[in-house]
């Protein structure tokens, strides 16, 4: 395996051989029709361990060894290897498939992910009975090989990390892998992909990535609160602290003549008329997106990667489209909904041994992997990198794919893409001129390409230098790195010939549950909602910048149950090919400041910039967008006349003949999803949080000590083993 820095020399190589993979891949699927859909889920566990004598509970780095017990032979290069097609008797049980499960290690040697070996075919049965069975023996299987004092969880990240005695075998910090002041190398899969990642975030920024996470502010917490964990302030100077191997400019890939240019502002002229019809309506930024904090006054301060990659339990659901047509449909009107299921699903409300501001971990996440160097985030003047990059490479989708060719009567717009991103100029024409790929899909791809890939295998330059292809290879490793540098709330995968998969959408913004039943029901949510689109052919487009404040809204405290989200009162618009859907839309605005502004994880604001504006407070029945609760969305609004998502899926099986036992057992699971929206169950995040409020060690001081944090885990781990009820969770 190579690192960064020994790939950087051949950077320019790796993106004109991933660009010509893309390419290949979309010839080969112009013929492709996959008339049965499939999917997948993706799950990721935590293993820690009891200290019942001293009232602790920290983490169990044993999850390499259980796997090995399990007779897993890690491949490195195949890191991101997909389920296969599903078998020609597809009749199997539940206990057959948790025994055919692709198990993997994650970057933390304490977390664990898992997968079918199979895609799943469309079946409501399998969907409503067999999969929360199948979840159930999965995590049997596991904890049938933990010791007697190690407790499996699904929770997305361990309330603990980086605060005191946190990890079993626990060795000094600043070792040689993380760099971290927090974190030990103990916490860190020692297999050269991860380590390389890691590495390589760190490299390429050319500082460490530190990140500040709002302080709750409770009654007798320090105000202004100080991290003192941290022996400085990176911050101090307002730019990171410099690793010290390198006084030059991390992504010095590629030459200082610009390869790079802005999507959706006013382009050059060298673009053609496409191009630059996308970007026509969209006014210019007021000053650039800076995403670095400028201090970290209450703020808990975190300083690797691993605090947002692979250190937690993890729940996405990858869906498998007819065509490429089928796969945009289903990426760009399920990434406005990746707002409202991250608030449903909040499950993060304590970091570092700390209460927080926020109930979710997406943008702590994104902070964490941001890899982008000082030209890149724009603190220095650009001179050998390919553009200012306004987002980290984790985040929410930067363009809408729409139709392949859009009509004024399709329900896309252009001007749902009001935000600016950069993009590589040479791919983009690449695929634009040498092959016709169409103008946002050659966005979308080569937008990919202004970033780095962190590490490569030794045959993916095998392939590269002999044309032929390893026997390990499935021909798309140069692609696949790119695509697992910029995860986004939902990505787009091309179909791999291999497996046998078509066009793929995974998405990305749940956050794991605690019980099986809870990751069931949201996962049959979004397989349902899927079909909903498709069947009912639903309009769920919002301009992104809108996309990004209720992004940004997601995150607060509580917000499933207190926050405004701007959504489509209509959902139905465009179903008739009417582009106007209700031809409603209250007016126009070229200034910004209609909404409250985004704040970040980081601390930074990003301004208005959108065209849209929210309705009039007199007229919400006429207006295109409104402000509605999550509750509204899910359930309904006869105020604003909004159908609601659920009553649209109840009225789906309505129109199915299903038998019994199965119509109401996915009755029971989309219950589960109506009552989190109307506020009669709680979060996961709220369970946490009062749970801690109430607990007789609490000093009001936001503090989560040990024995707290014993008490909290142990109680969690018995709700999931159905020892003790908690009727407002489940």
């Amino acid at each position: 395996m190579y690192s960064w820095k020994e790939i950087l020399p051949r950077m320019e190589e790796i993106r004109a051989e991933a660009t010509e993979q893309f390419i290949d891949a979309w010839k080969n699927s112009q013929a492709r029709y996959t008339h049965d859909f499939t999917w997948h889920e993706t799950m990721g566990y935590v293993i820690v361990k009891r200290d019942d004598a001293n009232k602790r509970i920290i983490l169990s780095p044993r999850c390499p060894e259980l796997l090995k017990e399990m007779g897993l032979v890690f491949d490195p290069g195949l890191v991101g290897a997909h389920p296969k097609e599903p078998k020609a008797c597809s009749s199997a049980r539940p206990l057959e498939e948790a025994t055919e499960t692709h198990w993997r290690p994650a970057h933390a040697r304490f977390a664990l992910r898992c997968e079918p070996l199979y895609l799943r075919k469309f079946s409501l049965e399998q969907l409503a009975i067999h999969s929360v069975e199948c979840l159930r023996e999965r995590r049997r299987i596991i904890k049938s090989m933990l010791d007697p004092d190690e407790m499996l969880l699904s929770i997305g990240q361990f309330p603990l990390l980086g605060a005191g005695t946190y990890i079993d075998h626990q060795t000094p910090p600043n070792g040689p892998l993380l760099r971290s002041q927090l974190l030990s190398d103990i916490c860190l899969n020692p297999t050269p992909p991860f380590t390389l990642e890691i590495g390589g975030i760190v490299d390429r920024r050319g500082v460490v990535p530190y990140t500040g996470v709002p302080i709750y502010h409770d009654t007798n917490t320090p105000w202004p609160f100080v991290d003192e964990s941290m022996p400085f302030d990176p911050f101090s100077e307002g730019i990171m602290m410099p690793t010290g191997e390198s006084n030059r400019d991390s992504a010095c890939s590629v030459a200082s003549s610009p390869v790079a240019d802005m999507a959706n502002r006013n382009t050059t002229k060298d673009n053609n008329e496409e191009a630059r019809s996308t970007a026509q309506s969209v006014p210019a930024l007021s000053r650039p997106l800076l995403l670095d904090p400028p201090s970290n006054k209450n703020c808990l301060l975190l300083d690797s990667p691993l605090f947002g990659i692979g250190s937690g339990g993890v729940l996405r659901v990858t869906l498998c489209a007819a065509d490429l047509d089928e796969a945009r449909v289903l990426h760009d009107h399920l990434a406005p909904i990746g707002a409202i299921m991250a608030a449903l699903t909040a499950a993060t409300p304590i970091v570092k041994g700390h209460l927080v501001d926020r109930d979710c971990y997406w943008d702590v996440q994104c902070s964490t992997v941001d890899d982008r160097s000082a030209q890149e985030r724009g603190i220095v003047p650009l001179t050998t990198a390919k553009g200012t990059l306004l987002k980290s490479r984790y985040g929410s989708i930067d363009t809408y794919l729409g139709p392949i060719d859009p009509q004024p009567e399709d329900a896309f717009r252009r001007q749902y893409n009001d935000n600016q991103f950069t993009y590589d100029k040479g791919s983009y024409w690449k695929m634009r001129e040498g092959c016709g790929i169409d103008n946002l899909l050659a966005l979308h791809v080569s937008r990919l390409f202004v970033r780095d890939i962190h590490y490569a295998s030794e045959y993916m330059f095998e392939s590269s230098s002999s044309g032929e292809k390893s026997n390990m290879a499935d021909g798309q490793e140069h692609f696949k790195r790119f695509l697992g540098c910029s995860r986004q709330n939902v990505c787009l995968y091309p179909p791999n010939k291999h497996t046998g998969s078509g066009w793929e959408v995974e998405f990305m913004s749940l956050e794991v549950q605690l019980t099986d039943e809870e990751n069931a029901a949201f996962i049959t949510f979004i397989v349902l909602l899927s079909r909903v689109i498709i069947s009912y052919r639903l309009n769920l487009y919002l301009p992104i910048t809108l996309m990004d404040h209720n992004m940004a809204r997601s995150q607060k405290i509580n917000a499933a149950r207190e926050q405004l989200f701007f959504f489509r009162r209509d959902v139905f618009g465009g179903r008739d090919g009417k582009s106007n859907g209700s031809g409603r839309i209250s007016k126009r605005i070229s200034k910004p400041g209609a909404w409250h502004t985004a704040q970040h994880s980081n601390g930074s604001s990003r301004p208005d910039f959108g065209i849209f504006s929210f309705y009039n407070s007199d007229q919400p029945e006429t207006a295109e967008y409104v402000e509605l609760t999550v509750d509204e969305i899910i359930n309904g609004s006869e105020t604003y006349r909004v159908t609601g998502l659920l009553n649209i899926m109840f009225n789906y099986l309505h129109t199915l003949r299903l038998e019994y036992d199965v119509e109401q057992a996915l009755r029971r699971q989309l219950l589960l999803v109506k009552k989190r929206a109307s506020g009669k169950l709680c979060t996961l995040a709220t369970w946490m949080r009062n749970f801690v409020h109430k607990h007789p060690d609490y000093r009001q001081d936001s503090v989560v000590s040990q024995s707290i944090n014993y008490d909290m885990l142990r109680t969690m781990n018995d709700i999931e083993e159905g020892k003790v009820t908690a009727p407002e969770l489940l």
